[in-house]
């Protein structure tokens, strides 16, 4: 039976790869691992080719393979300054394959892969091809051996997941996110304003969150990390932020990482954080 949804695909993706090279294979190839699989299962069908260009305003595209040749092709935009994030966007466009290519023949176009779609008409299938790409490369039981799900947390030792998958930050701390029974809330700023928030499911159920794209868009807290745009090397561990500047009665302990090439500040806020002696021993 085929494999239903982008969590079973990435699961069943994973199954192969992990009988075929075992459990160190991270990070994984998209490429290789796109081609083969598609070549094996759907003949008639495959991702052909896999190619960089210069494509203005997209990171990557899913489209029909040029005229003369059977199957697809996968584009991604060479001019994105980060390999991670171009690994990212291969593995969506692998997952836009498996998942959309019968309900687009004509191919899809993404902005950027790593980040929630505000197109609310596009936002189903970009977060399916999201949440494939996430559990393609950074499996969560696999995640869970590095970073169990009751256990703390800091910038240490997300940067090594990151390392370890082959992404980005942002990507293993939003994978993290998806399992962790911590609660702990992750902002995404530009230039000192709220552009989009995620929590986990621990933080949602207490009602910390805020929208997921504030409209109109709000300042940062003035005292938060991220409202300091001019710190060049924020604490990996953390800086404690009393109750009033996150949450009313809450405070937090905020981790935040400035991504300099596409100029925002994502802060990570644990909550509880008080109650682990790793945050107080740091």
């Amino acid at each position: 039976m085929e494999p239903k949804g982008p969590l079973e695909w990435a699961r069943f993706i994973n199954l192969v790869l992990g009988e075929a090279y075992g459990s160190e294979r991270h990070p994984m190839s998209v490429v290789e691992t796109a081609k083969m699989f598609t070549a094996s299962k759907y003949s008639d069908d495959p991702i052909q080719m896999v190619e960089g260009g210069d494509f203005p305003g997209l990171e990557g595209m899913l489209m029909p393979a040029p005229e003369g040749q059977k199957g697809w092709a996968i584009f991604f935009n060479h001019q994105v300054p980060s390999k991670r994030r171009i690994r990212f966007t291969l593995a969506h466009e692998f997952g836009h394959y498996l998942l959309h290519r019968h309900r687009f023949p004509k191919g899809l176009q993404c902005i950027n892969a790593e980040l929630p779609n505000r197109n609310r008409a596009l936002a189903t299938i970009e977060e399916e091809a999201d949440i494939f790409a996430s559990n393609l490369l950074m499996p969560i039981d696999d995640y869970k051996n590095l970073i169990g799900p009751d256990e703390f947390t800091d910038l240490n030792m997300l940067g090594c997941a990151a390392d370890r998958y082959g992404v980005s930050m942002l990507a293993a701390i939003r994978q993290w996110l998806r399992y962790t029974n911590i609660r702990a809330v992750l902002v995404v700023s530009e230039e000192g304003y709220f552009d989009w928030s995620e929590s986990s499911k621990a933080a949602r159920r207490t009602g910390h969150k805020f929208p997921s794209f504030a409209s109109p868009p709000a300042e940062v807290p003035v005292d938060s990390l991220a409202a300091k745009r001019d710190i060049t090397n924020y604490p990996k561990d953390g800086v404690p932020m009393p109750a009033g500047i996150w949450f009313e009665k809450d405070p937090v302990l905020e981790m935040a990482v400035f991504a300099d090439k596409y100029d925002f500040i994502a802060s990570l806020l644990i909550l509880d954080f008080e109650n682990h002696p790793e945050a107080e021993a740091g």
